[in-house]
């Protein structure tokens, strides 16, 4: 009886064990705009693994990693996703140019729709300063003077568009163009 309990336990453990290996990846010195299920998000940008998110990763606008992490197999799961990450060390990190310019999609709503409800935020920029926003609770975005009417027509009108930056500091970008996005 325990030679059977063992032999079922062992079978079953066994099939629930994650598969992982260890890796080096690369991760731009900025996010990207992702349309997610149910509203949107900022993600990681690594061209060379599915990494959206590190845990233990605490990543800097403007610096070009190189890390090495643990790329566990999870999925697929519904919304596509088959890894989960997690840093086991930066092996480089080093600061880009400031000028330096990268495209990013400003979307004003969080969601695809907005809710009515207390408590749910609708809007993915928050007004911080005379010319300044936090963007998805990420990133400030520094907007210059003579941009701002125009920065603020689309957001109103709840309209996406592609935005030129470039990069301030490790919280903050520097819009310098923009256009319609949708």
């Amino acid at each position: 009886m325990l030679r059977i309990f063992f032999i079922v336990y062992f079978f079953s453990s066994s099939s629930f064990a994650q598969t992982f290996t260890i890796k080096n990846i690369n991760v731009k010195p900025h996010m990207v705009h992702q349309n997610y299920e149910h509203f949107k998000r900022l993600v990681l940008d690594s061209p060379d693994s599915e990494a959206e998110y590190i845990k233990g990763f605490d990543f800097e606008w403007g610096y070009a990693y190189k890390v090495k992490v643990k790329e566990t197999k999870i999925g697929p799961l519904s919304d596509g996703t088959n890894f989960e990450y997690s840093l086991v060390k930066i092996v480089k990190k080093e600061k880009v140019s400031d000028t330096i310019n990268f495209l990013l999609v400003i979307d004003p709503l969080v969601r695809y729709t907005k809710l009515d409800e207390d408590g749910i935020e609708n809007f993915s920029l928050k007004k911080t300063d005379t010319y300044e926003y936090l963007y998805m609770d990420e990133v400030y975005i520094e907007v210059p003077e003579n941009l701002n009417q125009k920065f603020l027509d689309l957001v109103e009108k709840e309209m996406s568009f592609l935005a030129k930056f470039n990069y301030k500091s490790s919280k903050k970008i520097r819009l310098i163009s923009f256009k319609r996005y949708r």
